[in-house]
């Protein structure tokens, strides 16, 4: 695979991840609903050092790992199971379980930085996405910078679209009829790209 295809294939994997809202997009516009748009700064400042954090940590294991086929095979099916788990989770998903509220108080760069950890939808792209686009974009740290700075520039361009549509989104997703609706077609979304990537297999 050529660094063009790669690279093409990374945008449409982020695209997907986009389109599919996950706990950082759905915190990030509940959020502003409640508190303003200001008030996502610091939070999405917070998710994007953990999102750094985290790709740097799976793309050093990853590279460090290059040579060892079934350590690579293990972590993309760990990635695999994390997407899948997403998938389910979209199907049965209950807005009104979303923990952000005026009792609790304005987020910020911690909770931004936590998230990110107990993200599943997040681990399950950073697995995949370093395990399949590392060596194509150049190998190495350069492969592995190449990947943080293309989903790191997106990522918050996304957070801070969610952020200025948030309260239209929260009428939207709330909806009882459009809401559940809309979860189900993500839930679909992510199912398929799981078919596409059990089809393919890991990357090595």
């Amino acid at each position: 695979m050529d660094a063009t295809t790669a690279l093409l294939q990374l945008l449409m994997l982020i695209g997907i991840a986009l389109i599919t809202p996950g706990p950082n997009a759905l915190t990030a516009f509940a959020h502003s609903g409640l508190f303003g748009r200001k008030s996502n700064i610091s939070l999405i400042t917070g998710m994007a050092i953990g999102l750094i954090v985290i790709e740097l940590t799976v793309g050093l294991a990853i590279d460090s790992l290059s040579e060892n086929e079934t350590a690579l095979v293990t972590l993309h099916w760990i990635g695999m199971l994390f997407l899948l788990a997403m998938a389910v989770a979209l199907f049965r998903f209950d807005i009104t379980s979303l923990n952000v509220s005026k009792s609790s108080g304005k987020l910020g760069l911690k909770t931004g930085i936590a998230m990110q950890f107990v993200n599943g939808k997040e681990w399950a792209f950073v697995i995949i996405i370093m395990s399949q686009y590392i060596e194509p974009l150049g190998g190495g740290l350069v492969g592995i910078m190449s990947i943080i700075a293309v989903t790191l520039s997106i990522c918050v361009a996304a957070m801070i679209a969610w952020t200025f549509f948030g309260a239209r989104l929260n009428v939207l997703f709330s909806d009882e009829v459009n809401g559940p609706r809309i979860f189900k077609i993500c839930g679909v979304l992510l199912s398929l790209l799981w078919v596409g990537f059990l089809i393919r297999g890991p990357g090595v």
